[in-house]
């Protein structure tokens, strides 16, 4: 007869598993008020199995904003170059409209806490949190720039500039996501932000109206 685990016996350790526990831990109480303990406790680890693989807290953290941001990478659409760029765009907007409503958007943005909590002066921090903007922002230019090629974008004003304008806006979307807004205002707000960026053409009776290519 196999014999049954001794009580209160650690559970095995599954670096993948103990991170996204790291990840909640972080996300709900924040770098600094989250202890050893917490982490511990929360994943049902000791602290032999943990520190075989990170040296400290710190080195948890660093990992767990790691793998939300490749997490969040990973989900990225992939098919934005088989798809028209407005479509693309509406696609993007649409996923952080998502991400930003009832219920997941009370948690907010993780790259957002720790850039709030730990910058400035946290160099490493910096380094994952403007890889990971810095990849979002050049998504939405790789957008915008083949809507520009294709005239369904205006050409008046430079693609990057319109990138990381439309990023601060989503980033904001995030934060306000905190509030829990209703998921039909957040469509309006992204349908403006597309209009923004649309050709405007002639209509024919001397005014200008936005041509959309949905």
């Amino acid at each position: 007869m196999k014999a049954k685990a001794a009580a209160g016996r650690p559970r095995e350790f599954d670096p993948e598993a103990f991170l996204d526990t790291a990840l909640d831990c972080f996300w709900q109480n924040g770098y600094q008020a989250t202890s050893m303990a917490d982490l511990k406790k929360a994943s049902g680890l000791a602290s032999a199995s943990i520190y075989k693989l990170y040296a400290d807290k710190r080195a948890i953290y660093l990992a767990a904003l790691q793998r939300y941001i490749d997490k969040g990478i990973s989900r990225t659409v992939t098919r934005r170059a088989e798809i028209s760029p407005e479509v693309a765009l509406r696609e993007m907007l649409e996923f952080v409209a998502r991400l930003s409503s009832a219920p997941a958007g009370e948690k907010g943005c993780f790259t957002i806490a720790a850039a709030s909590e730990l910058l400035p002066g946290d160099d490493e921090v910096k380094a994952k949190v403007s890889s990971k903007f810095n990849y979002i922002i050049s998504e939405l230019e790789s957008i915008l720039l083949r809507g520009q090629q294709q005239r369904v974008f205006r050409q008046d004003e430079n693609a990057r500039v319109m990138a990381q304008s439309i990023f601060m806006m989503i980033e904001g979307m995030r934060i306000y996501g905190k509030l829990q807004p209703e998921m039909k205002d957040l469509r309006k707000c992204n349908d403006f932000i597309v209009r923004t960026v649309l050709v405007n053409i002639p209509d024919g009776t001397g005014n200008s109206a936005v041509r959309s290519s949905v």
